[in-house]
């Protein structure tokens, strides 16, 4: 309507310029004209008829007021007493410029009124007035920063914030302690005393588990087997020493054995493994010859040593000359024997050499050894890791393409039922979520919840059913419509069986049944009570667990388009 009106306007604008003999051209006027019309907005609620200019239709846009009491736009006004007779366009007043002035009041009102795209791009118009209000309060992408972490987030987010920040307070899942969620994983690794944990001497042969808080207890009844585990480590350790030793740490000489054991390094680096300082027990007058040598007490080793008589007054004289003709009858001994002496040494030098060349070639050769045979550990670890990835990356597509293609009726096998049990009832806080699947090919998406729930001193399986987003999502119907039937499976091999089911229909009206907005819908519908734990585990009317395991149908039948009939495919 306000579009038709503005074309009216412009036909009568033209019209009158066509008519009078004003020497310009119609195509600028126009767009001159075009640029001083009043505000064209969508107004949230509808524009006052006060504030709306009489000529453009428009928002006021900088308003003049007449001394007639109309309003309109500064440029329309006086565009229209130029192009006319000075008269009011309302009731045809005459005007001047005297007659017209600035409406401010007007101005201002209508700058408050003004609608404003949101600076956040949250797709949201808002009166200017109330721009700042809508930034602070009520814009979903508005910046928020979290009052535990400080990390920023949109208001949009908050939700999903908190199930990520790593200052909120959470129960640990063992002992029910409240601990940051970014503490949880060194609190069970360090302090949770309901974590199972292995004995400190696991690696000398105590294979006992315990709770933590149990620990000590373990640590004070078991110390005399753990002594003899250490003792045992010891001696192995001595043993092993011992052997090492045997094989490289000892080298014969032909002169005799070494008085210390030279260690592998100090056998590697020698030139020679004889050291210079080595005293022989069954020679040594070779040292003795080395001290004489020294000390000039030889002068030729042509010619032997002359030792002086001893004096009369001397303590022992008669003893110090026998023992020092002896010594000299030994040494002529050793020049007449020295070339024979020489050229044993230079063999035996020989055969130490070949030996220290040979034990320096195993060493190396058991280094290279070592670092392939770790090497190839590394590479068998990685590929182990790698097929484990591979086998449970394979196991869950398997699962999908089992829950797609199950027409609705699905089968949630429960392994470790017992254990799965008890570790509910422990924790009554946790759930367990089956894999997805669709009603069919193109249909909706589903999953299947359980936990444990205590009433009336008997605990209950609670079965849950809960909507997830799915590849079809954008054409099917909203909120799902259907029949749902959930069934504990009787595997016994008893006629007839005897399952445990219920019906129920789906109520358009409950979230559980709304499109999701997230991958899996947070509310889910269910029983609280579907049947006794001790129905399914002591199977009086039939075989609930096989081989420990529980099996849990759910038949999901969509209704149909545009009938109340429930179909199944």
């Amino acid at each position: 309507m306000r579009v038709q009106n503005c074309l009216v306007t412009c036909r009568t604008r033209l019209t009158v310029l066509t008519s009078s003999n004003l020497n310009i051209k119609i195509p600028i006027l126009f767009l001159l004209f075009l640029q001083q019309e009043g505000y064209d907005y969508e107004f949230v609620p509808v524009l006052d008829s006060k504030y709306e200019c009489a000529i453009c239709l428009l928002g006021l846009r900088s308003p003049v007021q007449t001394t007639c009491g109309h309003r309109f736009c500064k440029e329309c006004i006086y565009n229209s007493m130029s192009e006319s007779i000075n008269r009011c366009p309302i009731d045809n007043t005459p005007l001047t410029e005297a007659d017209l002035f600035p409406d401010s009041c007007a101005e201002r009102e209508i700058l408050q009124l003004k609608p404003v795209m949101c600076p956040n791009e949250c797709a949201a118009t808002v009166l200017q007035r109330e721009l700042e209000q809508h930034l602070t309060c009520e814009c979903v992408l508005r910046v928020k920063k979290c009052a535990l972490c400080d990390e920023p987030f949109t208001f949009n987010q908050e939700q999903l914030h908190l199930l990520t920040c790593v200052q909120v307070i959470v129960a640990c899942e063992m002992c029910a302690t409240m601990v940051a969620r970014g503490d949880v994983a060194a609190h069970m690794t360090e302090s949770c005393p309901q974590v199972v944990v292995a004995c400190p001497f696991a690696e000398h042969g105590c294979h006992q588990k315990m709770t933590r808080v149990d620990l000590n207890q373990h640590m004070a009844q078991e110390t005399q087997f753990h002594l003899f585990l250490l003792s045992s480590a010891y001696k192995k350790i001595n043993t092993f020493v011992s052997e090492l030793s045997r094989t490289v740490g000892v080298i014969q000489s032909p002169f005799g054995n070494f008085s210390r054991q030279p260690s592998l390094r100090s056998q590697m680096s020698a030139t020679s493994p004889i050291p210079e300082n080595y005293i022989s027990p069954s020679h040594p007058e070779r040292t003795l010859e080395k001290s004489l040598n020294a000390s000039g007490a030889v002068g030729s080793s042509d010619k032997p040593p002359v030792f002086p008589s001893p004096q009369h007054g001397d303590k022992g004289g008669s003893d110090s000359g026998i023992d020092v003709n002896k010594l000299q009858l030994h040494l002529n001994h050793m020049t007449l024997g020295e070339g024979a002496t020489k050229g044993s040494c230079k063999s035996s030098t020989s055969l130490l050499t070949q030996q220290e060349i040979i034990l320096r070639d195993l060493c190396e050769k058991s280094v290279d050894l070592s670092q392939s045979m770790l090497e190839e550990t590394i590479k068998l670890s990685n590929l182990a890791k790698r097929i484990e990835e591979v086998d449970a990356h394979l196991e869950a597509q398997l699962a999908e393409l089992n829950g797609k293609f199950c027409n609705g009726e699905y089968v949630w096998k429960i392994k470790n039922f017992s254990h799965s049990s008890a570790d509910l009832q422990n924790k009554p806080a946790r759930v367990y979520h089956s894999p997805p699947f669709y009603t069919s090919r193109f249909g909706y998406k589903f999953c299947l919840r359980i936990n444990i729930t205590f009433k009336s001193n008997d605990y209950f399986l609670a079965l849950f059913i809960h909507t997830m987003q799915g590849d079809n999502d954008d054409f099917l119907d909203w909120p799902f419509n259907g029949q749902i039937t959930l069934s504990v499976l009787d595997c016994g091999s008893n006629l007839p069986k005897n399952h445990i089911t219920e019906t129920m229909m789906s109520k358009p009206d409950r979230q559980a049944f709304m499109r999701p907005e997230m991958s899996r819908n947070p509310k889910g519908f269910g029983f609280t009570d579907f049947t006794s734990l001790n129905k399914i585990m002591e199977s009086e009317n039939g075989k609930y667990l096989k081989n420990d395991t529980l099996c849990i149908r759910a038949v999901v039948c969509a209704a149909g388009k545009n009938s109340k009939k429930v179909e199944c495919s």
